[in-house]
């Protein structure tokens, strides 16, 4: 309905806003939707303290019941030599 796509929307603008004025957020590397009040948070983090900040701010929001996130690391995604 209407108002809860509303008020997802508002989460989804809030949580992009603090992640913006966080200069220890690379606002760029994420992908965030929420729906029915549960944000879904896709992306690379720098460092695991990233993810961890990135996280910790999505539950800051008011009236988020949930905060599911898949976040990587970048040097997880680094080739390894043998």
């Amino acid at each position: 309905n209407f108002k809860q796509s509303a008020q997802d929307l508002l989460i989804t603008s809030q949580l992009r806003t603090a992640f913006i004025l966080n200069k220890n957020i690379k606002a760029s590397n994420y992908q965030i939707d929420t729906y029915k009040n549960k944000i879904y948070i896709y992306g690379i983090a720098l460092v695991s303290s990233e993810k961890d900040l990135v996280i910790e701010e999505a539950k800051k929001i008011l009236d988020v019941q949930d905060v599911i996130a898949s976040i990587l690391l970048v040097e997880n995604l680094r080739i390894q030599k043998n």
